[in-house]
């Protein structure tokens, strides 16, 4: 009974593995994003290729990903279904990821400003209908021409938001791609 029991745990000790390679997206040296075998990647190459699909395998410093591109396509109904291509096995360099993309946090027509432009325009539309349909109001009035400059800079702050919102995480000196090996102890 204790050979037994001795073969049984060393055999079910032997059998067991420990977690394979990972990477890590870094931060200012704090993790924000890990990625192991099966997960899924996007991300754009050094030389602008765009490839996505699941992780196969890691290595020290090379990646090796199944392609695949998940798509919506008309049924033979017309109806819309979701169709994935698969194109085969990449092996790439860690070192040759240049961008991935940004989860959003919160919601994304405040965050690039599309809501702010879309109320502003909307309220400078609405406010020059009335001024040149109402009997009462003008245009050219000092209150409505302070009210369409209100909108005019709120729609300015919309239009920075959009030019400085992104939607992608650029890989340098804010954000680096470690995989296991690669590492630095800090």
């Amino acid at each position: 009974m204790k050979y037994a029991l001795t073969f049984l745990v060393i055999f079910y000790s032997l059998s067991s593995f420990a977690q394979g390679d990972f990477i890590l997206l870094r931060k200012d040296n704090v993790v924000i994003q890990s990625y192991v075998k099966d997960s899924y990647l996007k991300c754009q190459l050094n030389n602008g290729q765009w490839i996505e699909g699941r992780i196969k395998k890691i290595k020290a410093d090379s990646l090796f990903l199944e392609q695949i591109q998940v798509r919506q396509v008309a049924s033979i109904f017309g109806t819309p279904m979701l169709d994935t291509m698969r194109y085969g096995l990449a092996k790439f360099s860690i070192n040759d990821v240049h961008l991935l993309p940004k989860k959003e946090h919160g919601i994304s027509v405040v965050n690039d400003g599309s809501l702010f432009m879309l109320g502003a325009g909307g309220y400078a539309v609405l406010n020059i209908i009335n001024g040149l349909t109402q009997p009462n109001q003008s245009v050219t009035s000092n209150q409505n021409l302070i009210n369409l400059g209100i909108a005019a800079g709120v729609f300015m702050f919309g239009e920075i938001l959009h030019w400085t919102h992104r939607d992608f995480i650029t890989l340098g000196k804010k954000y680096q791609l470690y995989s296991t090996a690669t590492i630095p102890s800090k």
